[in-house]
């Protein structure tokens, strides 16, 4: 069947539900904050799968707030590209000059075709934020002896981040309807399938017009296992029902000269 092109009037009606959605799944009552979340959800599946005629002006960046002196840590990275891997967008470190600091940081950017890109947004500053508190939390835990590491407190919190990092994948991952869930229509299951596989040329198609640098590898470290414990078990304590969304509604611009590697 023959999808028309999308409106952009009909596009901005359903960010602006989502985003309210989002919202409200801030709430303190949980029932409330979970019900929110589910409706943000079920309208974002549900404007991707009657918008399937999508094209390449489609496809949009959005830029986080949060930024880095210096290249993001690891664990920083690989929240985003999780948070990218389960929406449906396509993460990049983006390096850029910054009038306040008066120097040159780096900040993670979104590719997706909208609205992905911006719920994908608000996902990872909302699990950074959570992210950075938990962490420097641990780490003072280290310092004080209260934990025990037989590295430096903040190598202690990195090995803890990335273990965190890996449980909230997972919660995500149930979070996010997927093409392969039993749980909705049959067909609506292959529409997804088809929508993501869409999308994800458009995006690969997008990228092919930016300049990318080349991913450096990271080198294999040995992770201080208590720490990794601790990142486990904290990561599934996080709630996501509760804080997905971000102040504010404007989209952040990504700005035109860029030095990213993809993540």
């Amino acid at each position: 069947m023959t999808r028309s092109p999308i409106n952009e009037k009909k596009l901005e009606r359903a960010l602006r539900k989502i985003k309210h959605c989002l919202a409200l799944s801030q709430s303190a009552n949980e029932n409330e904050a979970a019900t929110a979340l589910r409706q943000a959800q079920a309208l974002m599946r549900e404007h991707r799968l009657t918008e399937m005629d999508v094209k390449l002006s489609d496809v949009g960046e959005v830029e986080s707030q949060f930024s880095r002196n210096e290249r993001r840590p690891a664990w920083d990275q690989q929240l985003s590209a999780s948070v990218a891997e389960v929406f449906n967008c396509s993460s990049l470190r983006v390096r850029a000059w910054c009038k306040t600091k008066h120097r040159v940081v780096e900040r993670a950017s979104f590719i997706g075709v909208t609205p992905s890109q911006h719920i994908a947004l608000y996902a990872y500053e909302a699990l950074l934020t959570k992210l950075k508190l938990a962490r420097k939390q641990y780490t003072s835990g280290v310092r004080s002896g209260k934990y025990r590491s037989s590295y430096s407190a903040d190598t202690a919190g990195d090995h803890f981040a990335l273990a965190w990092v890996a449980q909230v994948y997972g919660k995500l991952q149930a979070l996010v309807p997927q093409g392969n869930d039993d749980s909705g229509a049959t067909t609506d299951g292959r529409d997804l399938v088809a929508v993501q596989s869409q999308d994800k040329a458009l995006i690969e198609q997008y990228l092919s017009n930016i300049t990318i640098g080349k991913l450096r590898k990271s080198p294999d470290i040995e992770l201080d296992l208590d720490a990794q414990i601790a990142g486990m078990l904290a990561g599934r304590e996080v709630d996501l029902n509760v804080g997905i969304a971000r102040a504010g509604n404007d989209p952040l611009s990504l700005p035109a000269h860029r030095h990213a590697g993809e993540e």
